[in-house]
């Protein structure tokens, strides 16, 4: 009966290895972020809505954040901020002047990342 036993451990760790080898040969597929490049510039009138997005790869898929002018964008009633696994796009309903400004898509893994860059003009 313990060499029973003794087999169904050895198959369990061997289970168990497998395992850690398909995980393994995961990384070969990974990739650092890369971003397709921001349109340039978004020109928009005041009081339209103003959607800047950009898409990105990498393997694991990679987390966006916004940045306007160097700060930090945040949700807000004003500012929509929508990420899925391919894109990421910020959306103000009703445009001021004062968002003019460089607008930078960051993306981020693992293995590395990437940003892009549009310039956004409001003309009153």
């Amino acid at each position: 009966m313990t060499e029973i036993k003794k087999k169904d451990k050895k198959g369990k760790k061997k289970g168990g290895k497998k395992g850690q080898k398909e995980k393994e040969g995961d990384p070969a597929t990974a990739a650092a972020p890369k971003l397709k490049p921001i349109k340039n510039p978004i020109i928009v009138g005041e009081g339209n809505k103003l959607t800047v997005k950009c898409e990105a790869t990498g393997n694991p898929v990679p987390t966006y954040r916004w940045f306007k002018d160097g700060n930090e964008l945040k949700k807000s009633r004003k500012v929509k901020i929508k990420s899925n696994l391919k894109f990421s796009r910020v959306q103000i309903s009703s445009v001021k002047l004062e968002d003019s400004g460089n607008y930078t898509c960051v993306v981020e893994n693992p293995l590395g990342k990437d940003n892009s860059t549009g310039t956004v003009n409001v003309q009153g």
